[in-house]
């Protein structure tokens, strides 16, 4: 996201972060962020919206120039096009190595970014839905990608300038290894053909450059130096061509000299193949540096032992592969003298698990790192030249950091021209290397037939996915896999390296596997009575959207087809209705006998239930969504393995009774199933269900009188049927009943004593609460939003002691008003964990209770359009927000709003908008607390010696920059000229004003901003820049019904820190500034304007300049264009006479017209 940041015109540095957002955090996480980089003089790049409408690779061009990204993930971040682009650029970056990004879940779970689940990922698909399939595979692989990078999370109860600090500091780190990689000329990194293959001849093994290296003997170094004085056996782990063997060469060149006797011994696959392999070899080859061969060869094993328990040894064992191996040369160890050290290299974990005391995992290269290796061996230069430069980044792409693959793509490439390239790369997408392959069969051979099977599975069905889920459906554990790095597992994920993966599809040309499309369903039809062909296909994929029309087949297609497992017919522009139009025609019907059937996923399905000769003993996934079916199946069938049902959006599904023996359950979606009445009672069999969503059932009128004990997660959003509701789970978690049609909750509820989210929303019916609710002690979030006939609130929430979110807005307290309720106004201490609490569009409030102040947690107050709200109290002290917008008879604000506490760092914005009655004496309190804020941190920031932290916006009617501003003009631009010496360490704080005229006719989605630019350019021509926000920004349109005052302040820390940086606050030199501010997406216009600076100190500075007015202790000289008090309220009364002026005119020449 592009924008401009603190720069010199000299030399502009180059963005060192660059920051992917979207913009609901712009004015608060953000900004706080961003001022806080800065203050460590980083240079951050984010979108200040001056980008809009141009070309995204502007953007791109933001994001390579960039060291660091850092992707801010929100919960509204999946609706926005432009942030995903941005990522999947970022993405590419950080694969190439050329950047790092750094993942914040700002208040969203890491799960649902991952796995695009809940609120998070139903956006993500609500975008969808309009874009292509290869551009949503692109978004979610970047997504997967990075969200699994380490990062940091921010919850509800986290202190952000915690987290902020937390994140600068990693950033700084960051940065600093990337500065001292840059500083060396040439990096030594791993050679990959050192030891795992023979070397090529296109390059000279006796100079070549060791990428990465020197990165791991460090990282072993720590391990290696903690066992001197005891044995140490280390596995060094890692995939096939990794440079596992190279990098067991240099230890092994590195420590021998610390041993007398030292032994490498290499190829131990092929020694124990070929029978030559036992102890005795590797005795005597360890003895053979202290005495003579024919001496060594004739000793006998007792003296050959009794030898070796003198002296420490060195011992390197290459591509071990099985245990017994290790039993053979390593024997009970009683020959290995302590403080030996033992170093055992292996491509399969389990070999070495058990028997060593600590493991190493020799991991792929980095992007970089790879893309020099590649060139090393294709240009002989470790940077890749001319036209080849894209070329080779996307050879080094396919790679994945694999060395011995970088190895030989580049010898083959070598000396070759760019056709040649582009046509090996094209081939690379069908089938992979020929040396590649043969290197890779060898792990493939020592798997089991069943391993095998589990390991060509995951390759063409589930290259990428859900650890659990995949485990499931191909009913093996993958360890083994795993362990021998044919698969990683790493956060809960399967994932699979690009060269596996190219190698397990070519295996399907020689006769392994058999993956169909819909074109393949053809010469299925053609093999019907050869058994052999179809006995080989475990997997029918089909894309509708390639089909180009309809295709009709009889109701044996899938018949005789024993080992087929995964049944997918699906639609890759949409997975929701859309235009996925069912173009497989069945006209005789369809027969399913699949019995070894894992998964069936059938968008459409056609037929009113599966047929009958369907079998689902071994199903683990069902997936009908928006079909036909009224049943899933007629009769009860048994389902031992099932786990996952979607029948989502059927809308003809009526009954769920062939479902009641799945007691394997865990996850059921009927969402919009709208013919649904009623859920069988044999659903209390289900014990193992853990989330049922029935958001849009429309027909449901009663839930069964169940207790689900695993359940977690109950969805009956909108099911405006359901007038009733009763409790089925006495374990759940997550409880959204908004929409529906009770009039009241069962008082059964005070079960739910593992309940954090109650959510009631738009429930117009409910016209009570029980008092039980206050015994749900583990409830975080209640929310009554728009329930409109709810007069009582007898919940005594002091009981309620982890209560973070109430939502009250929209509330019907027609006969009692909110500070009349004895429960809420006794439990203001008692409910001290309340973070949100919102009261907006409520009528009936006049006032808030006097100790709101006790809510000390309490970070947002949402009072919009509180109509009769007449008066705001003593504010909590670490209160954010405050949105008092469309109070329309608010008229006073307590003095002091808050507690100003000494310590406090809380960024705050109070918004009073179109609050037009308030009084003179709460707007001054308002600029009051402003001023006072500014001057607390100011000094606070000067007695700790560091930059500011905090940021504070507020907005009110008005016309008029306060008084106390040093600096004020009419119009939208401030120029003044400060001294010498004007920025020293005592200032620490810009404190900003503009009055904005809003026209009487406003768009409906007019969601401004408003925006400063400040310059700072000095007699000797340098010059800094930065921007910020004043005001506005708000999520949803506001319109404004007259002239508002904006007033925000922010850390000057980083003009300073340039200043002083650059030795110019020693001189004697002169700083001119422009100060100009416009309103940015929406309308408005800028008619006055206002600064001050903040010093620790009374400050005796002559500032120069278009401005007017003087500050209290300090000494200004207005030298031109100087304005007195009288001559500003003229203007202004000039203004509004004007507009009487045009007024009366157009109404004078009205009358003439009419009579």
């Amino acid at each position: 996201m592009a924008a401009s940041s603190s720069s010199s015109v000299q030399s502009p540095p180059h963005n060192q972060v660059f920051i992917n957002f979207r913009g609901e955090l712009r004015l608060n996480f953000v900004s706080h962020l961003v001022e806080a980089l800065k203050t460590d003089g980083i240079n951050v790049f984010i979108d200040e919206r001056n980008t809009r409408g141009e070309d995204i690779t502007t953007l791109f061009d933001r994001i390579e120039e960039s060291k660091i990204a850092l992707a801010i993930f929100s919960s509204s971040y999946a609706e926005s096009k432009w942030c995903l682009n941005e990522l999947d650029k970022i993405k590419e970056c950080v694969d190439l190595g050329r950047l790092v990004v750094i993942p914040i879940f700002y208040k969203v779970e890491v799960a649902d970014v991952k796995g695009l689940d809940r609120v998070f990922g139903g956006k993500f698909w609500d975008l969808a839905k309009n874009c292509k399939g290869e551009t949503i595979d692109k978004w979610r692989e970047a997504l997967g990608v990075v969200s699994r990078k380490f990062g940091f999370i921010l919850t509800e109860t986290s202190k952000e300038s915690d987290s902020i600090a937390q994140i600068v500091a990693q950033v700084i780190e960051v940065l600093s290894g990337i500065s001292s990689i840059e500083r060396e000329n040439e990096i030594p990194i791993d050679n990959p053909g050192a030891g795992d293959e023979e070397t090529t001849e296109y390059a000279s093994d006796s100079a070549l450059p060791l990428f990465g290296i020197e990165t791991r003997l460090e990282q072993l170094k720590e391990t290696l130096d903690s066992y001197t004085d005891r044995t140490l056996k280390l596995g060094l782990v890692g995939m096939p061509g990794i440079g596992k063997t190279t990098l067991t060469n240099m230890l092994y060149e590195k420590r021998k000299g610390k041993f007398v006797r030292h032994a490498f011994l290499q190829d131990v696959r092929d020694l124990s193949n070929n029978g030559n392999m036992d102890r005795i070899i590797l005795w005597k080859e360890l003895l053979r540096n202290e005495f003579l061969d024919e001496v060594v060869d004739c000793m006998p094993a007792e003296s050959l032992k009794t030898h070796l328990l003198h002296n420490k040894s060195l011992v390197i064992l290459d591509d071990v592969t099985d245990k017994k191996q290790l039993e053979v040369l390593l024997g009970n160890g009683d020959w290995i003298k302590e403080g030996s050290l033992i170093i055992i290299n292996t491509s399969d974990r389990s070999v070495i698990e058990g028997e060593v005391d600590d493991i190493y995992e020799v991991l792929r290269l980095s992007g970089r790192d790879s893309l020099q290796c590649f060139s090393h061996y294709a240009f002989g230069v470790v940077n890749p030249v001319g036209n080849f430069i894209n070329l080779s980044k996307e050879f080094s792409e396919y790679a994945k950091g694999n060395p011995f693959a970088l190895k030989i793509l580049g010898g083959e490439l070598n000396g070759k021209n760019e056709a040649h390239w582009k046509e090996t790369l094209r081939k690379l997408a069908q089938s992979s290397n020929e040396t590649i392959q043969d290197f890779l069969q060898i792990s493939y051979n020592v798997l089991s037939p069943h391993q095998k099977d589990v390991f060509l599975d995951v390759v063409y069905f589930f290259r990428s996915g859900d650890e659990y889920y995949v485990r499931c459906l191909v009913e093996s554990d993958l360890k083994d896999l795993a362990s021998k790095f044919l698969i990683n597992i790493s956060g809960g994920r399967v994932e699979m390296h690009d060269l596996l993966y190219t190698f397990g599809k070519e295996l399907d040309s020689k006769g392994s596997r058999r993956l169909l499309n819909h074109k393949g369903l053809h010469a299925l039809k053609k093999t019907a009575g050869d058994d052999m062909v179809r006995d080989i296909v475990r997997g029918i994929f089909i894309d509708m959207c390639e089909m180009e029309k309809e295709l009709s087949l009889d109701k044996f297609t899938f018949k005789n087809i024993p080992n087929l497992r995964y049944l997918k017919i699906y639609s890759s522009h949409c997975n929701r209705q859309c235009k996925a139009d069912c173009k497989l025609n069945f006209p005789d019907g369809l027969e399913l006998p699949l019995n070894e059937i894992r998964y069936l996923y059938w968008l459409k399905f056609p037929f009113k239930n599966l047929p009958e000769d369907f079998v689902p003993k071994n199903l683990a996934d069902l997936n009908l969504p928006f079909s036909e079916i009224e049943e899933v199946w007629k009769d009860v069938k048994d389902t031992p393995k099932l786990k996952w049902v979607d029948l989502s959006h059927s809308s003809k599904l009526y009954n769920l009774s062939g479902l009641i023996n799945a007691e394997s359950l865990q996850r059921l979606n009927l969402e919009g199933c709208t013919s649904l009445r009623e859920l069988p009672k044999g659903m209390k069999r289900m014990q193992s269900l853990v989330f049922l969503n029935m958001r849009g059932c429309t027909s449901l009128r009663v839930l069964p009188n169940i207790n689900l004990t695993s359940m977690k997660t109950l969805i009956l959003t909108n099911c405006s049927s359901l007038q009733n509701f009763q409790v089925i789970s006495n374990n759940l978690e997550t409880l959204n009943l908004d929409g529906t049609a009770i009039s009241q909750l069962p008082k059964t509820m005070w079960k739910l004593q593992r309940l954090i989210v109650l959510n009631l929303k738009d429930c117009e019916k409910l016209v009570a609460v029980p008092e039980c609710l206050g015994k749900l002690k583990a409830l975080q979030e209640l929310v009554l939003s728009g329930c409109s006939k709810l007069k009582t609130f007898p919940v005594p929430i002091e009981k309620m002691k982890s209560l973070q979110i109430l939502l009250l807005d929209g509330t019907d307290f027609s006969t009692l008003k909110v500070e009349d309720i004895p429960e809420l106004r006794r439990g203001m201490n008692g409910i001290s964990s309340l973070q949100r609490l919102c009261l907006s569009r409520n009528d009936m409030i006049t006032k808030l209770q006097d100790d709101i102040s006790l809510l000390c947690h309490l970070k947002l107050l949402d009072l919009k359009l509180c109509k009769n709200l007449i008066s705001i109290p003593l504010l909590p002290p670490n209160l954010e927000i405050l949105d008092a917008h469309g109070c329309d008879k608010l008229k006073t604000v307590a003095t002091p709003m808050a507690i100003l506490k000494h310590m406090e760092k809380v960024h705050s914005k109070f918004i009073f908008t179109n609050c037009n009655s308030l009084e003179q004496a709460a707007k001054n309190s308002i600029t009051s607390y402003a001023q006072r804020k500014s001057q607390l941190d100011a000094r606070r920031c000067y007695k700790e010696g560091h930059a500011s932290e905090a940021l504070f916006l507020t907005s009110f009617p008005g016309s008029e920059v306060p008084s106390w501003f040093d600096h004020r003009m009419i119009g939208s631009t401030l120029r003044l000229k400060f001294p010498p010496h004007w920025c020293d360490d005592r200032l620490s704080t810009l404190v900003l004003c503009a009055v904005v005229a809003f026209p009487p006719v406003q768009d409906e989605t007019n969601s401004f901003s408003i925006e400063c630019t400040c310059e700072f350019t000095t007699e000797l021509g340098t010059c800094t820049r930065f921007s910020c926000i004043l005001g506005g920004g708000w999520i949803e349109p506001r319109k404004i019904d007259s002239d508002h005052v904006f007033i925000g302040y922010t850390s000057f820390s980083h003009i300073t820190n340039h200043v002083q940086g650059s030795g110019e606050h020693q001189k004697c030199v002169p700083t001119e500034a422009s100060i100009k501010f416009k309103v940015i997406d929406g309308a408005g216009e800028i008619v006055n304007c206002g600064l001050s600076l903040v010093y620790e100190e009374p400050n005796h500075v002559v500032i120069e300049g278009d401005c007017s007015g003087t500050s209290s202790g300090r000494s200004l000289s207005v030298v031109e264009s100087t304005m007195s008090s009288a001559t500003r309220f003229l203007s202004v009364v000039l203004r509004y006479l004007w507009l009487g002026v045009v007024f009366f005119s157009v109404f004078g020449v009205a009358r003439l017209y009419f009579h």
